[in-house]
């Protein structure tokens, strides 16, 4: 069977390191907070068990637990290092185990959230569960659109996992964020991590066009004289390499700039690269068929976005949802 969504969700933080967890998972739903002595059925992970793709079609009630398990075995490759598991998003609180042993817990049903699992892991099989509550219209939490009596501007509730799981291997010291902020003809580069020393390379294609080297942490500022501005019509991005000891990771940036200010005729308007440019934008709400909050694929999502560029729309106004991060990944690559 082929994993949904089997891509490398962080494509602005990219490691070779990667080892996707969706598919095929063990869930059950039960009243209270206890652990279930037998569970459900199966269900596809990333997919809420409230989309016709989960397989299962059933609501999630506030008070009730949703419960998810699955096993799975490391690669070699994963060895000497430590271990990262991360969620791409879970509606709306939950709580998550690895060989019984809690990793920790995340309320907030759209961003992305991760444990340093490593001292939990064994050799050979391990086993991850997950607990998820959601009280969705009932509760104080974000929730978008969602309602539990759809109907009218509401929409289908959805909870549980719902964006990619994942794990990768990292050194003891490694890049945990990275910002990149143009800034005119330069581009302002920090590499978050606990310690240690950062190269940066800025790659135009395959060539070299600006380097630097600073403690983690420390703002440095790479020149990029006649940089490419990024545009709809030329949605040019230049490929970011960092080195931190051990560890290495790629990301990438868009030269331009937004402002406010007058045109010809001295009209404020809103300014791409320093020229006026017209914003014609959609109301985008994110919600699929099949996967609600999940798009069925990673092409589905990319169809859209190629689809409203192609209707003339320039803007997709996101609807009170933020998006997997391949999402804006491919609005940057797209225009």
């Amino acid at each position: 069977m082929t994993i949904p969504h089997p891509e490398y969700p962080r494509p602005q933080l990219v490691r070779d390191s990667y080892l996707n967890l969706n598919g095929t998972w063990r869930y059950a739903i039960t009243d209270g907070e206890d652990r279930p002595e037998s569970y459900d059925g199966d269900i596809l992970v990333p997919f809420s068990p409230e989309a016709p793709l989960s397989g299962v079609e059933r609501q999630l009630r506030p008070g009730r637990t949703l419960w998810y398990r699955r096993t799975f075995e490391l690669p070699e490759e994963f060895a000497g290092g430590r271990v990262i598991l991360h969620f791409g998003a879970v509606d709306e609180t939950c709580r998550v185990w690895v060989n019984d042993r809690e990793a920790g817990g995340h309320s907030g049903g759209y961003l992305p959230f991760s444990f340093d699992v490593t001292d939990a892991l064994v050799e050979g099989v391990n086993t991850l569960d997950v607990a998820v509550r959601d009280g969705t219209d009932t509760g104080w939490a974000a929730r978008g659109k969602q309602r539990l009596r759809r109907g009218g501007i509401w929409y289908t509730a959805q909870s549980g996992i719902w964006q990619t799981v994942w794990a990768e291997r990292v050194p003891g010291t490694h890049v945990e964020r990275l910002t990149l902020t143009p800034a005119g003809d330069r581009v302002e580069v920090t590499v978050h991590a606990a310690g240690g020393e950062a190269h940066v390379e800025i790659l135009a294609g395959e060539e070299v066009v600006a380097t630097a080297t600073a403690p983690a942490g420390r703002t440095v500022s790479l020149p990029l004289p006649g940089a490419r501005l990024w545009s709809p019509e030329d949605p040019f991005l230049y490929d970011v390499t960092v080195s931190l000891g051990e560890d290495r990771v790629r990301g990438y940036v868009g030269m331009r700039t937004f402002s406010v200010g007058p045109d010809a005729d001295g009209v404020p308007r809103l300014l791409l690269n320093g020229r006026p440019y017209f914003h014609a934008g959609i109301l985008d709400q994110g919600y699929w068929p099949g996967g609600l909050y999940t798009p069925p694929s990673d092409q589905a999502m990319i169809d859209d976005i190629v689809a409203m560029k192609r209707l003339g729309f320039t803007m997709l106004r996101k609807h009170i949802k933020i998006e997997p991060l391949r999402w804006y990944h491919h609005c940057d690559r797209l225009g």
